[in-house]
This record gives structure tokens, C-alpha cells and sequence, in this order.
């Protein structure tokens, strides 16, 4: 008999629940997607799921940790993912502490739960420093400073997706111009394909991929440009606090040579103005799509 978490991983497109064991393993999962009608059927889709899971371990549950795309506001325990436009301020930590009354509930970032489950038990073991990024339908940042997580004053540290790289340049759906996730994501490579002449009728990144496997020029290119401003976003955050180590996630990044193989070469590229940076290291996420349910969980676990 293990004693648990509950584990909720909220994303753009996704969100994934697991009770997990405090050795780690996660017991149960199951994701929903986001794509609802309202707020609310949305989070009874999450709670029912959720004690669901309570209800099934015969161990103590130890506590709710959820890791969510931002922007959030830990003092308040609200958050307002600029991907799910419905919630906005929405009160998740007083919901989820009805989940199972009287257990702790906390709230990080998604990017940050990546960081912390790969540094604990992936890529990341071991480092002292380091930066975890998912690169999906949005792209989030997640810090790890002198081993421990780094979550920042008010719960949204390196919130990379939209720093700008271009004060001119695209606009992106947070209100900003030429944020990193406007010429990024795996939607907004798709987009540039499209604007630029990729005939089809798909947007889903994983086909822009197999295109530009097959050679397809606009493919190509919108993923050149893709991984370029990551280059970009990456090299400007590793000067600005001297971190050598990247860790990425998520599901842009699971497409192989053709995504890693023009981001090293523009992380090479781009480097070579900050002598003290040398060798960045970049390292694929060992936890794949568990990543999110683990480091969120990991936030009551340890």
C-alpha cells in the first residue's frame, strides 16, 4: 500500500490527472481535452476524474500538486492559461482543495513541472543548474537554480513563450508582437508554412513535419524559422543568468532530426557572440508525456 498524489497537468490542448505513488510511479492517468463549452464542464470533467482516483488508492492521499500554463497568480491561487481563454482568474486552488479537504494543494507552472520531473528523474538528474522548456502548442520555461525549483516571486519565472524576440514582428494571442510562441509552437509553424505557400489543408504540426521529411520547401523553412527564434529565446535566457543545460519537452519536440537537427545548428550559430556560453547542451525530456503529471505531483511528493 502506497500513499499518493494527485497529479494535474493542464495544457493548451490537454489536461492530464494521475494519482501517483510516493516511490514515483504513477498509479492511474487519463487525459481530457480542452476543446469543452464552458469553465465549468471543463473542471467537472477534471474533479470527477480526480476523485475518481482519490476513491481507488487504498494508501493516504498526500496532497494535490498542479502544474498549469500560464500566467498564474499563486498568492491569489488562480490562473489564466492565454491558451484556454475561458479561464481566466479561475480559482483553481480553492476548487481543487474541495477535491479532498484538509490535504495541501500546490499550484506551479507547467513548464516548471517538466523542469522539476526531469531534474528529480529524467534528463536533468544530477545538474545544478538547468532550463526545462515545452515546446508544443505553447512553449513555457520552467528553472531549476542551485538544485532546487525556482518558481520566482509570483509563481511565473522564466515565462519564455512570450518573451519577444522581435518588437515588430508577429503578433501573438497574449497581446504582445514577435513573442518566441508566435513563431514557435507547433500551431504557429504551421501557420508561417501556410502564409508562405504549404498546401494543405492539415494544421496539425505532425504533418508539417513528415512534409518537410519529404522536402517540401515551405515545411522546411517555417521549421527553420520555428527553431531559430527557440535558438534565439534559449541563448538569450542562458546569457542572461549563465546556464549551460536545456531540457525540452513536449510534443513539438518528439518530431525527431527534423526539429533537432536545425535547432542545434541555430543554438551553435547563435551562441557564438557570448563567449562564456561555449557549448550550450541541449537534452531531449526522458519523461515524454508524463512529465507534467510527475512534476506537478512532485510538488506534494518532493
Amino acid at each position: 500500500m502506497s500513499n499518493f498524489a494527485i497529479g494535474i497537468d493542464i495544457g493548451a490542448t490537454k489536461i492530464a490527472i494521475a494519482s501517483v505513488s510516493d516511490n514515483f510511479s504513477i498509479l492511474e492517468k487519463e487525459e481530457i481535452p480542452t476543446s469543452v463549452s464552458s469553465s465549468a464542464e471543463l473542471w467537472e470533467s477534471i474533479a470527477q476524474l480526480a476523485k475518481g482516483f482519490i476513491a481507488n488508492q487504498s494508501g493516504e492521499i498526500l496532497g494535490i500538486g498542479i502544474g498549469s500554463a500560464g500566467p498564474l497568480d499563486i498568492k491569489a491561487g488562480t490562473l489564466s492559461p492565454v491558451n484556454i481563454p475561458f479561464w481566466r482568474d479561475f480559482p483553481i486552488i480553492e476548487l481543487s482543495k474541495q477535491l479532498s479537504p484538509g490535504v495541501p494543494v500546490v499550484l506551479h507552472g507547467d513548464a516548471l513541472a517538466l523542469a522539476h520531473a526531469e531534474h528529480k528523474l529524467g534528463a536533468g538528474r544530477g545538474l545544478t543548474n538547468m532550463l526545462g522548456m515545452v515546446v508544443s502548442t505553447g512553449i513555457g520555461g520552467g528553472l531549476i537554480l542551485n538544485g532546487k525549483v525556482f518558481a520566482g516571486e509570483s509563481g511565473n519565472s522564466c515565462f519564455i513563450g512570450h518573451h519577444s524576440i522581435n518588437f515588430e514582428g508577429r503578433p501573438c494571442v497574449c497581446g504582445r508582437r514577435g513573442c518566441l510562441e508566435a513563431y514557435s509552437s507547433g500551431p504557429q509553424m504551421v501557420a508561417i508554412a501556410k502564409e508562405n505557400g504549404w498546401k494543405s489543408e492539415s494544421d496539425s504540426f505532425i504533418d508539417l513535419a513528415e512534409a518537410a521529411r519529404q522536402g517540401d520547401s515551405q515545411a522546411i523553412e517555417s521549421i527553420e524559422i520555428g527553431t531559430r527564434a527557440i535558438a534565439i529565446g534559449i541563448v538569450n535566457f542562458c546569457g542572461t543568468l549563465d546556464i549551460h543545460t536545456v531540457v525540452l519537452g513536449g510534443g513539438v519536440v518528439q518530431s525527431g532530426e527534423i526539429f533537432w537537427e536545425p535547432l542545434k545548428k541555430h543554438i551553435k550559430e547563435e551562441s557564438k557572440a557570448i563567449s562564456f556560453l561555449k557549448e550550450i547542451e541541449i537534452k531531449k525530456a526522458e519523461l515524454e508525456r508524463d512529465a507534467g503529471v510527475l512534476g506537478a505531483a512532485l510538488a506534494i511528493l518532493g
